[in-house]
């Protein structure tokens, strides 16, 4: 039996200081002045913010590659961040169609990376015209099938049939190729002083209108992830009201910068989707405030250099800032006064945790799995990183310590 003791925590920013009993992984008790005899550690967090693990369901391989080693990067980069669960993308190569490559990632996989949760691409081919070996994939508990919503109308509706015979969540990115017209970034002032192709929204607001239809008819729980723009979140919103299990995403990126940081051609910034409008911005924030958007993703997607460093038009989309994630969170929502750090706990947390069936993470109460995040706020620092689009902005707080 293992018992570590944290003491003095503001448990999701109250004023309240309470002690968090942990036994053997979860959460034995919370209460003041605990006198517990026998723990392993006492941890004294007078100061600091106790803060659920964060469950993010956007998580991408780096360059879009499946290796051991890529994993093992992967899972420590997210640890570091404070992440405890997350939704890996099945965009990666080697695609997983068939039952052993399942198997490994499920799981030999997964005893060495626990906290991982894996998705499966619902289309086997580059020119998505063959379904995946869905219900074959699905049998062993993965229970998230992912797909672009501009595939063939007719794969798009069979993908909701087996969502529907098999009762999984369907994870979907919404644009469309054809309207964005080879855009690489935002469609306005920026890309035209650029000139640089631009990306409608209106790819993203009709393929949301489509798919939220198909997600109704089917009765089929589905998360749009990473929108950006208030019109494709006011359609989903509007429609929860007849089923409720429609679910938008939207990117902490997307909430505090704008396609401005793409000036100077600078790749860092060069997001799918793309960084939109001052305006859009200031929309989104507004939509958080009101409850409209149901959870946030840091999108990690991080790329390497050699396709970071070259011309925009050529770069590949991605950003890289998942140890920055929850003091950017912080920074921008929490200090800044547009969202209490209880609604912070609720939209990386909480929500993300029941959308995929996590019933004991995303939480601090008694009975839960114990992850838990020790956040000062009292640090603040300027962003030095290079490929940073947050370079030289300062950012307040920091992770000092994650107790599990």
């Amino acid at each position: 039996m293992l018992m570590t003791l944290i003491q003095n925590a503001q448990i999701n920013g109250s004023d309240n200081r309470q002690d968090i009993l942990i036994k053997d992984g979860k959460i034995e008790k919370i209460g003041y002045s605990l006198e517990v005899e026998g723990c392993k550690e006492i941890i004294d967090a007078e100061g600091l913010i106790a803060f659920a693990g964060i469950v993010d369901l956007n998580i991408r391989l780096k360059d879009d590659l499946l290796t051991i080693s890529k994993l093992q990067n992967l899972y420590k980069a997210l640890l570091t961040g404070g992440v405890s669960k997350f939704v890996l993308s099945p965009r990666f190569e080697p695609l997983v169609e068939n039952e052993t490559f399942k198997a490994l990632l499920s799981g030999e996989l997964k005893k060495s990376f626990p906290n991982l949760k894996l998705a499966i691409k619902a289309l086997k081919d580059k020119e998505n015209t063959m379904l995946n070996n869905i219900s074959t994939l699905i049998k062993d508990g993965i229970k998230i099938v992912q797909e672009r919503s501009d595939i063939n109308g007719n794969l798009l509706r069979r993908i909701y049939e087996y969502s529907k015979m098999h009762n999984n969540i369907f994870f979907v990115f919404c644009e469309n190729k054809i309207l964005n017209d080879s855009g690489v970034m935002n469609e306005g002032e920026v890309s035209f002083r650029l000139g640089l192709p631009g990306i409608s929204k209106i790819g993203e607001i009709s393929e949301v209108a489509r798919v939220v239809q198909l997600s109704k008819h089917y009765e089929v729980s589905t998360l749009f992830q990473s929108l950006s723009t208030t019109r494709a979140i006011d359609i989903v919103y509007e429609n929860k009201k007849e089923f409720p299990s429609l679910y938008s995403e939207v990117s902490i990126h997307h909430l505090c910068l704008d396609e401005n940081s793409c000036d100077g051609f600078n790749t860092y910034a060069k997001l799918n989707p793309p960084l939109r409008t001052k305006a859009d911005k200031e929309g989104l924030l507004e939509m958080l405030k009101d409850g409209k958007i149901d959870i946030l993703t840091s999108l990690y997607s991080p790329k390497s250099i050699v396709y970071k460093d070259v011309a925009f038009f050529e770069a590949k989309y991605g950003i890289d800032s998942i140890s920055d994630y929850l003091s950017i969170c912080y920074t921008y929502l929490v200090k800044s006064g547009v969202i209490s750090w209880e609604k912070l706990a609720s939209l990386i947390c909480e929500k993300p945790a029941s959308i995929i069936g996590e019933k004991n993470i995303g939480k601090i109460e008694e009975g839960s799995g114990a992850n838990i995040i020790l956040f000062d706020t009292k640090i603040k620092a300027e962003v030095t990183n290079v490929t940073s689009p947050y370079l030289g902005k300062t950012l307040y707080g920091k992770i000092v310590r994650v107790v599990s």
